[in-house]
């Protein structure tokens, strides 16, 4: 079990004991619990459970080894579900929605008696939550447009948690024999997908069904198999499509399950057909090149310029995960970060980084353990220290910097300008108008120490829709002052989205690939920033952390 699922247990025991109004003093002991086992545990911790190995934990005691040992071994904690029975289920659903927390929960439910969020939307209909006092109007609007968005995702699937379980599929059935690929959204790595979809050479429908069902990622087959393929269920609550084809149609169907609509109906105007006759025994590369065209990418085949790129043969040299040479958006345990600064350094150095930064949040984010002047001070001395111990890897100094409601940043600038790397974001404030969240970053960027904005729209794909701000506008201010914008490779984020990528590129801008990793696990994130930046036509000259480091320093301190 990891240790974030760990964690997430016990922050889950003081919700519900939050929502139930038990004791203050049990209820902060857990919520310090959790806080303590997130940057005390090692990342995973495999059954049978071995208290030996792991390190002795201050303040924490039997009855939270046992916990921990309970959910090692059977992945259930008895104490958290009794905890869980003593409430309807839909009561703890009221906190999927973003700026619903315990407390909130809890008086919904007690003065209201809302215990699902069926009863919560009826509730909002008869406007009823703006009469519990304290609420009020504004806040019953707040929930009202958290609980639209969640219902809305709801459906959605985030990439970046299906796409490793559907090659773990993909894997297995080629080890049973059966050659398969991922196919649709999935393949051309959308940022969410609806369903996933793959493609199975095989003629005996029952043996890749059979196969599937013994796959422990399979949650459940259904019955609508045939020689044509079939669906199940996957871990996540994901469909999972098969489609059956034989080899000589294998390129044609590659072609035709993998392009967007707009994609394929191009490919129609240039004589596409899904005649299985013309294409039999030809290659997906054999097809595009039959088309007259320059084979195009997955990631590419959306419908929007692609093609007549390709027929030029002018398309993009796409940026590839070796070419990445540091992570410059990674925090350590001196703020929320799980690693030391050493830890994540030696780990980044063997995945043959050449630099990393260490960028740890500053003090308003105090949920986030955010360092204040004098802490940031100690932490430059103890990254310069640290630089000197390793060989092989620069370590950065750098810091994620809130940017304040009037636009003003978390650190004077006598603090910014000791930094190698400012990276700026919002944390706050959500609710700002369009006008006035755009007029706070640009006022962001404008400041001479900053070097990137960081997550610029805010979204949690799945949990929180993007704030209201004109990305064009914040396009044309970094384009203007020469500064960098991050795409956020956390599979939650990926922020920013394709589409503002190459508006950004098309403007000159550098962009920087991050994986805002809060331990040595999340470094793997990068490949999905990469994915994006490929959807967003990036080439390696137009990625920061592509660069080498001289290359990278120079353009930091305005040098180039």
């Amino acid at each position: 079990m990891t240790r974030d699922e760990i964690v997430a247990v016990f922050n889950s025991i003081a919700d519900i004991m939050q929502i139930r109004g038990d004791e203050l003093g049990k209820i902060k002991m857990y919520r310090n619990l959790a806080i303590t086992l997130s940057y005390s545990l090692p990342d995973e911790i495999l059954p049978p459970f071995d208290q030996s190995k792991l390190p002795k934990i201050q303040g924490v005691g039997p009855s939270t080894i046992e916990k921990i040992a309970e959910l090692v071994d059977t992945g259930k904690c008895s104490y958290f579900e009794e905890l869980k029975a003593s409430i309807p289920s839909g009561v703890l659903d009221l906190m999927s929605i973003n700026g619903v927390g315990p407390s909130t929960a809890s008086r919904l439910y007690h003065e209201l008696g809302i215990d699902s969020l069926s009863a919560l939307q009826k509730a909002i209909d008869e406007q009823k939550l703006r009469n519990i006092k304290g609420m009020g109007k504004k806040t019953e609007e707040n929930i009202k447009q958290g609980l639209s968005a969640l219902l809305r995702h709801r459906q959605i699937k985030l990439m970046g948690y299906v796409l490793p379980v559907v090659e773990s599929i993909i894997s297995e059935l080629k080890n049973a024999g059966f050659p398969a690929s991922i196919v649709g959204d999935l393949r051309r790595k959308t940022e969410t997908v609806k369903n996933a979809q793959i493609l199975v050479i095989s003629s005996d429908w029952i043996k890749v069904r059979d196969t599937l069902k013994n796959i422990k990622l399979i949650d459940n087959i259904y019955s609508d198999w045939n020689e044509r393929g079939g669906s199940a269920k996957i871990v996540g609550d994901v469909e999972l499509n098969a489609i059956l084809t034989d080899p000589q149609n294998w390129g044609l169907s590659l072609v035709l399950l993998t392009g967007s609509e707009a994609h394929i109906a191009e490919l129609s105007q240039l004589g596409f057909s899904p005649n299985i006759e013309t294409y039999k025994g030809k290659s997906e590369e054999d097809i595009y090149t039959e088309l007259k065209l320059q084979f195009i990418v997955p990631e590419l085949r959306e419908g929007v310029g692609e093609i007549e790129l390709a027929k030029l043969g002018h398309l993009p040299d796409l940026i590839e995960l070796d070419d990445v040479r540091g992570d410059l958006h990674v925090h350590s345990n001196w703020s929320d970060g799980h690693e030391s600064v050493e830890t994540m350094a030696e780990f980044a150095k063997k995945i043959g980084y050449e630099y990393i930064c260490i960028s740890d949040h500053s003090i308003s984010s105090k949920i986030a353990n955010g360092l204040d002047v004098e802490r940031i001070l100690n932490k430059m001395i103890e990254v310069r220290e640290i630089n000197e111990k390793i060989d092989g890897i620069e370590i950065l100094m750098g810091a994620e910097v809130d940017i304040l409601k009037d636009g003003s940043l978390d650190y004077p600038d006598n603090i910014l300008e000791k930094l190698d790397v400012v990276i700026v974001s919002v944390h706050s404030g959500f609710n700002l108008s369009e006008s006035e969240m755009t007029k706070r970053i640009i006022k962001a960027v404008e400041n001479e120490f900053v070097h990137i904005i960081g997550h610029l729209t805010g979204r949690l794909l799945g949990k929180r829709d993007p704030y209201a701000v004109n990305v064009d506008a914040v396009i044309d201010a970094v384009a203007e002052k020469r500064k960098s914008f991050e795409i956020n490779a956390y599979p939650d984020r990926l922020d920013l989205k394709d589409i503002h990528i190459r508006k950004a590129k098309d403007k000159g801008i550098l962009l920087t690939i991050n994986t805002d990793a809060h331990s040595i696990s999340d470094l793997g994130f990068m490949k999905y920033g990469i994915y994006t930046a490929r959807r967003g036509w990036l080439e390696p000259k137009d990625v920061l952390n592509a660069q080498p480091l001289k290359k990278l320093m120079d353009w930091l301190r305005r040098k180039i």
